[in-house]
């Protein structure tokens, strides 16, 4: 791949890849770091790339990648303090239970959605305008805001 494609791929592309960090759960610095990391990463080995045309997909999948392996990291640390804190990430486990309300495909047009595709690049995949798309996932997420004040107590939902 040429300098001067990568560099329109960058630039088209770099926001696209901080979006899909932040749909993932990262901070907008966090997601910054991030996305600039897997971009020079993308670039050092863009020989490995097969299809120049999915340079974005490419990179977000480093991205991905790095994002994961802050994760890792701790894990790898031995376990001697009996003191030990324990956390959860509510939200990825109320995420989580919101899509599984989703039937099949509304939930792969959300996902791909909170992964950072566009509009465009999903509609390219379903083979549908990318005003359908817009409109079907407002439709879906219009579902789930139902749903979910539906299952708040009353006090709750009236004050959103």
């Amino acid at each position: 791949m040429l300098r001067n494609d990568y560099a329109v791929a960058f630039e088209t592309g770099y926001c696209a890849t901080r979006r899909f960090l932040i749909a993932r759960g990262a901070q907008i610095e966090e997601a910054d770091e991030i996305a600039q990391a897997a971009w020079a990463r993308g670039w050092e080995f863009r020989d490995q790339l097969r299809d120049p045309g999915l340079v974005s997909y490419w990179v977000n999948s480093i991205a991905r990648n790095l994002f994961r392996a802050r994760f890792r990291a701790p894990l790898q640390t031995e376990i001697e303090d009996n003191n030990a804190v324990y956390t959860l990430d509510l939200d990825a486990i109320e995420v989580g239970r919101l899509l599984d309300r989703c039937g099949k495909q509304d939930r792969q047009l959300l996902e791909q959605s909170l992964e950072g595709y566009s509009a465009e690049e999903i509609a390219r995949t379903e083979g549908i305008t990318p005003t359908g798309i817009r409109v079907r996932l407002l439709r879906i997420r219009q579902m789930l805001r139902d749903t979910l004040n539906l299952s708040l107590p009353k006090e709750v939902a009236t004050s959103q």
